[in-house]
């Protein structure tokens, strides 16, 4: 009941589509994650000058707030909507793209379907991975209300040096159960509330130029799928470590690694976990 009772607040909110208010820094939740519970990834693939992805990504954070930690959020700016105009313009010379990005979006052809579009956890729903914003509600119930016991457990270290901006990363993964076939993990990096321009379909005008950016993606810290990972019976512990120079223009404060588990035949996500750069 508890679980239907959630789904049934995440269809309404993504129905509403509520407007959110500016936020002053990264978006906290005060929701109690249990040790072990299955967590799902939402990619958001988006671009500032798409008016009606604004829309998307407040419903998506609806969900958020319902689901907590259990939904992590990676805003993928890619596409034609992410193009820059000249530095002369007055808007839209910033640029959200990344050489990641554009590869996981033009492999999935996720722009090219038109945005806002996505993946959950990387699943195909119905033979397709390219999922409409309006579906990721119902997708992200059925993951996280899935009652199989989660194979892998994640756990991300984090270690930054102000003076040199120099991130380093431990990711740990530790088999609960044994996987058959072949699992890489993925590392990336994105960045929470930044102000830029957008356009927004909902406001008036329609170019707005601060405008909070969600977890945008920055970059990987293992390459755009990641790295192969061994040792994939039951009590196993796998430790990868990563040294990333963050951008001179990124905040480390409102910075986060996120990492997540795949099967490398089917791309379908068993498990994620994000954690902040400096909490």
């Amino acid at each position: 009941m508890k679980a239907l009772t959630k789904l049934t607040l995440a269809l309404f909110a993504l129905a509403t589509l509520q407007s959110c208010d500016k936020v002053d820094g990264p978006y906290k939740e005060n929701i109690q994650v249990v040790a072990g519970e299955r967590k799902v990834l939402v990619e958001d693939y988006t671009g500032h000058k798409c008016g009606n992805c604004p829309r998307a990504s407040r419903a998506l954070y609806d969900l958020k707030a319902i689901y907590g930690d259990r939904l992590v959020i990676m805003a993928v700016h890619a596409g034609g909507f992410a193009t820059v105009f000249p530095p002369s313009a007055p808007y839209y010379t910033y640029d959200f793209r990344t050489p990641e990005g554009t590869e996981l979006d033009t492999d999935f052809g996720i722009s090219a379907a038109g945005n806002p579009n996505g993946l959950v956890n990387r699943r195909q729903v119905n033979g397709n991975y390219i999922l409409s914003s309006t579906s990721w509600a119902s997708e992200i119930g059925n993951v996280l209300n899935d009652a199989t016991p989660v194979p892998v457990k994640i756990t991300i270290e984090n270690s930054f040096d102000a003076g040199t901006k120099v991130l380093q990363t431990e990711v740990k993964t530790e088999m609960l159960s044994t996987l058959q076939g072949s699992y890489k993990l993925s590392v990336f990096m994105v960045e929470d509330s930044i102000v830029n321009w957008q356009k927004d379909y909902d406001a008036s005008p329609e170019d707005i130029e601060f405008y909070v950016h969600r977890e945008v993606l920055r970059g990987s810290m293992n390459g755009t799928y990641g790295v192969d990972v061994t040792g994939l019976t039951q009590g196993n512990i796998d430790t990868k470590n990563y040294i990333k120079i963050l951008g001179t223009d990124w905040d480390e404060n409102h910075m986060s690694v996120i990492a997540f588990l795949y099967n490398a035949t089917t791309k379908e996500i068993v498990q994620v976990e994000q954690k902040e750069v400096i909490e």
